[in-house]
């Protein structure tokens, strides 16, 4: 097994198993673009301008990963005002505060573009599931329409295309239905324990990557198929083999 990864059988069986997939799909933030620190300053920002303590890191993580729900969680019990009130003010301030985020310092992984070309050359159709609302899909897609590969995605999910959110299944399975692709012939890519549980429950292979939220001693709690450092890895393994599994998947 190598180094920076664990799996039922290691980068050889993701050589293998890329062969019979239709679909890969990915989480966005922290696992396709590096915005896991902006997203840190944008929720200190957001509890300075209420003057609200400052949530803590798990709690933070927790809503990266989770969404906007989380929010709730985050105000004092003890606020003086109500609660539904002070959520609204969070996602007033918030959407005021990252207008420009996206655009000004959030990037690409490095391996993402790449990855993306090869996937499409070898006819593997390429989705996006992502706990963000759909008014602000487009602009965390800005670093993938800098970098040309925003077309080669063919489907996003936003928080609001399916009836439960990750770690539920739903998303991942809409993605799915809307890709005209079975489950079991797709991989799902994300940064955090919530994406492997929904992958799994999904019926998806899944790989998981030390880019974002979670480290290794989570996704050993959770088992992903794969773990690697990050989507770069991905692209890396399979490139030596591009012609071999375009070859094995025409046979196919």
């Amino acid at each position: 097994m190598t180094e920076n990864a664990f799996w039922k059988g290691s980068f050889e069986f993701m050589v293998k198993a890329v062969t019979h997939i239709e679909a890969m799909m990915f989480d966005l933030d922290g696992t396709l673009i590096d915005s896991i620190p902006a997203y840190f300053d944008l929720l200190q920002s957001i509890f300075d301008t209420l003057g609200l303590p400052q949530p803590e890191i798990p709690l933070k993580k927790a809503f990266i990963g989770r969404g906007p729900v989380v929010f709730e969680q985050m105000i004092p019990e003890q606020n003086d005002l109500d609660r539904e009130t002070v959520i609204q003010q969070c996602f007033e301030v918030g959407r005021r505060l990252s207008r420009d985020m996206f655009r000004n310092k959030v990037r690409l992984f490095p391996g993402v573009k790449e990855l993306f070309e090869m996937l499409k050359q070898q006819g593997i159709s390429i989705g996006i599931v992502s706990t963000t609302e759909r008014q602000f899909i487009e602009r965390k897609m800005q670093p993938l329409t800098n970098e040309g590969i925003r077309k080669a995605v063919e489907v996003i999910i936003a928080i609001e295309d399916a009836p439960q959110r990750k770690p539920a299944p739903d998303p991942l399975l809409e993605c799915a239905r809307r890709l005209s692709v079975a489950p079991q012939k797709c991989v799902y890519v994300g940064d955090s324990d919530v994406d492997i549980l929904a992958g799994k429950a999904a019926g998806m292979q899944t790989i998981g990557v030390l880019s974002g939220l979670a480290d290794r001693q989570t996704f050993h709690k959770e088992q992903p198929t794969l773990v690697v450092e990050s989507v770069n890895d991905i692209w890396r393994h399979l490139a030596p083999h591009a012609a071999n599994i375009k070859a094995e998947r025409r046979q196919g």
